[in-house]
Parts: C-alpha cells; sequence; structure tokens
C-alpha cells in the first residue's frame, strides 16, 4: 500500500481519536506510518508498535547508541481502528507521558514538541525517533488534520451553547406555577384542619388545588369528608 493511500485511511480514525482524547491526529498518522510502514508491517493489527502480550516478533532496538535486534511481545488487535484507540489509552493511561509534556503540547497544537515529548518519555529507543516523526509529518502535510479535529470541536461546542442558550429561553417562556396557600374558595368549601392527615404539602399551585378539590367531592362519600357548606 502507498503511503499516501495509507494516510487516507487513517485522517478519519486519528482526526476522531483527537477530538476523544486531544492526541494530535498528525502524530498518530507518522507514529502509524513509521511504526508499520505505512501498514505493510503491523502483525496482529499493531500499528504503533505497542509491547504486550499476544504474539512475540523480531524487533529493533537502540542499545548504549548501537541498533540490536530482540525478539519481544507486542499486543495485538482485530482492527486498525481497535489500535489506534489503544494507542491514546496507552499514552493516556502511562503517566510518564503527561509528565514529560505530550498533552500539553498536543493541546498548543505543537506536533514538534509533542514528538519530543514523546522521545523524552521513552516511547522508543530511536535516538532519532522525534526528528523522524517530525520529518513525515511535514513531508506529508499532516498538521493540517489537527487544525481541522480543532475546528470539528469548536464547531460542536458551539453547537451545544446553542442548544443550552435555546433550552434557558424555552425554560423562561414557561409559566413557572408558584406554590400558593390554599385558595378561599377552597377554605369555604372544605375543612382544610381536618383534612390535615390528607394533605401533606400546605402549599401548591393552582392546579393542585382545583385537582384536590374535585377529587374531595368524587370522594367525600366514602371518605366521610364534609365541607363547610353542609355543615
Amino acid at each position: 500500500m502507498k503511503t499516501i493511500d495509507f494516510i487516507s485511511l487513517m485522517v478519519p480514525l486519528a482526526i476522531a481519536d483527537q477530538k476523544r482524547t486531544t492526541v494530535l491526529a498528525s502524530i498518530t498518522i507518522a507514529q502509524s506510518i513509521l511504526e508499520s510502514a505505512s501498514g505493510a508491517s503491523a502483525p496482529g493489527n499493531n500499528l504503533f508498535g505497542i509491547k504486550g502480550k499476544g504474539q512475540e516478533l523480531d524487533t529493533k532496538e537502540f542499545i548504549n547508541g548501537e541498533g540490536v535486534t530482540i525478539k519481544d511481545g507486542f499486543r495485538v488487535y482485530n482492527s486498525w481502528s481497535e489500535s489506534v484507540s489503544d494507542h491514546s489509552r496507552f499514552l493516556v493511561e502511562n503517566t510518564r507521558y503527561a509528565k514529560a509534556g505530550f498533552f500539553e503540547r498536543c493541546k498548543a497544537l505543537d506536533y514538534k514538541g509533542a514528538a519530543h515529548a514523546l522521545q523524552n518519555a521513552g516511547y522508543a529507543t530511536d535516538p532519532r525517533y522525534a526528528d523522524k516523526l517530525i520529518v513525515i509529518i511535514e513531508q506529508y502535510k499532516l498538521h493540517p488534520y489537527d487544525l481541522e479535529a480543532k475546528e470539528d470541536m469548536e464547531d460542536m461546542i458551539k453547537r451545544i451553547v446553542t442548544l443550552e442558550n435555546k433550552v434557558a429561553q424555552l425554560l423562561k417562556t414557561v409559566s413557572v406555577l408558584e406554590p400558593t396557600p390554599p385558595p378561599q374558595w377552597f377554605v369555604d368549601e372544605f375543612d382544610v384542619a381536618a383534612l390535615e392527615d390528607f394533605i401533606h404539602d400546605p402549599d401548591g399551585d393552582v392546579d393542585f388545588w382545583r385537582n384536590t378539590a374535585v377529587t374531595l367531592r368524587l370522594l367525600k362519600g366514602k371518605l366521610g369528608i364534609e365541607t363547610n357548606l353542609e355543615k
């Protein structure tokens, strides 16, 4: 697969992930290109070379500045989408990346600073890891995807704020029924004191007293309730 075709597959996954976790889309795409050779070397759908259980593979590590090949365990995923999600989860859960300033640089849309933060936090042993990521980002013009993700997030926030304002205005137009004591016509018809065990709320809106009166008129015979007018 050509790198440009691989990028077209990764863009929607990376943008969605940035909106969810703030990990820059450009960093996600660049790492996947570097770690998987544009998808050509991603056994177990592991695009980012994240180590763990699932499979054992040969990998190149730098020890004392020299590249050596060792065998190590790597995670396995059902899809590239799952690999992207676990990549950001890995960065979030391992606090050394936050301590290195990775997420701070991501929020600032600083892909260069984010790349160096990854290297400083020990994502890879390659001493030129950050420089390689930066070259990929600039060669394939990946930074605009960071801006696109940010704009999408800001647009979503604006829509939420607009909706909240509309709801607030709607609530203002709804007449609020203030609790009121029993109206005089209710007091004249019913012995309120005698209904203390029946009516637990001494206050209520107008509809409450109307509905209560209807209920009492229907049930007064069965409950043995007398009205003041019948005394």
